[in-house]
């Protein structure tokens, strides 16, 4: 499948169009997860886009789009959310969609600004329950060390050098994490996080360094969330499978807040469901553009 051409930057984010919406601003704004790209969800986004034409970002410090600045805007995704909301301010509205961290930086960013989001699609948001980003924010507060397990430490051993981009195929196609992803979703994924090396020596690295991944892990937002409320129609889709980052708990506190809530829970997907259940995902956020008109 092809992959569209970058199209403007806004800010420090590249951005990609899908599907034709003339000149004027994009229905929909995509943004995707932790250590990823716009170009990872092709399929996804281009299977939306035969409905409703969106534009698709890189944000900052991902695939095309300008570095991050410091640690310290990664500080509960601060920046993140800046990023979405530029995107927002810019494009005059619209409807927000994201995977993980960008759905969760879109809906804390639908929260702030409801009156320019037309609706909200929340794809495997990272919904720790409430009870979890108290006990997360208990730790940082009082400086308990973990033993840095789990997603943190797997982003800082990341490998990070690549000779090319087929190496790089090659090297992601046999990665445990990735068995479920068809072989064109890794290929775009590794055509687009890679750049130059920074040192200048021949070869590739990723874009987003592999401390900024495990920085944007450990800042995941804690305690209290923002509880304001979310008038416009909401999507939550989410997966079953144990890598799922969607609690039941979170969603009950959610449907209080968005009293249009809808929810589809896949039977088999996991966390990267936008990717590895592309289709089924594709027709759930579909069926709820359709619903919108």
């Amino acid at each position: 499948m092809t992959l569209p051409p970058p199209a403007e930057k806004w800010g420090p984010m590249q951005s990609y169009l899908y599907g034709q919406h003339g000149d004027g601003p994009a229905p929909a704004l995509f943004f995707h997860g932790n250590g990823f790209s716009a170009h990872t969800y092709n399929t996804l986004l281009s299977d939306i886009a035969e409905h409703t034409p969106l534009r698709a970002f890189d944000l900052q410090g991902h695939g095309a789009s300008d570095p991050i600045p410091s640690v310290q805007s990664l500080y509960r995704w601060q920046l993140y959310r800046d990023n979405v909301a530029f995107a927002l301010n810019h494009n005059d509205g619209g409807i927000l969609i994201g995977h993980s961290m960008g759905a969760l930086s879109s809906m804390f960013t639908a929260m702030k600004h409801p009156e320019k989001v037309r609706a909200l699609v929340l794809l495997e948001p990272v919904f720790l329950s409430p009870q979890m980003t108290l006990g997360l924010g208990l730790i940082r507060t009082f400086g308990i060390k973990s033993r840095e397990g789990g997603m943190v430490k797997q982003a800082r051993s990341r490998r990070q050098y690549f000779a090319d981009t087929e190496e790089a195929v090659g090297y992601f196609l046999g990665r445990k994490g990735l068995k479920t992803w068809p072989e064109d979703a890794i290929r775009n994924y590794a055509e687009s996080i890679l750049c130059p090396r920074r040192d200048g020596q021949p070869g590739l690295e990723l874009s987003l360094l592999p401390e900024y991944e495990a920085q944007n892990f450990a800042n995941l937002p804690a305690w209290r969330w923002p509880a304001k409320k979310l008038p416009m129609p909401v999507l939550l889709a989410y997966g079953s499978h144990w890598s799922s980052t969607v609690y039941t708990g979170r969603i009950e506190w959610l449907r209080k807040l968005a009293p249009q809530l809808d929810v589809h829970v896949h039977g088999k997907a996991g966390h990267m469901m936008p990717v590895d259940a592309a289709e089924w995902t594709g027709q759930v956020v579909r069926d709820f553009l359709q619903r919108l008109d």
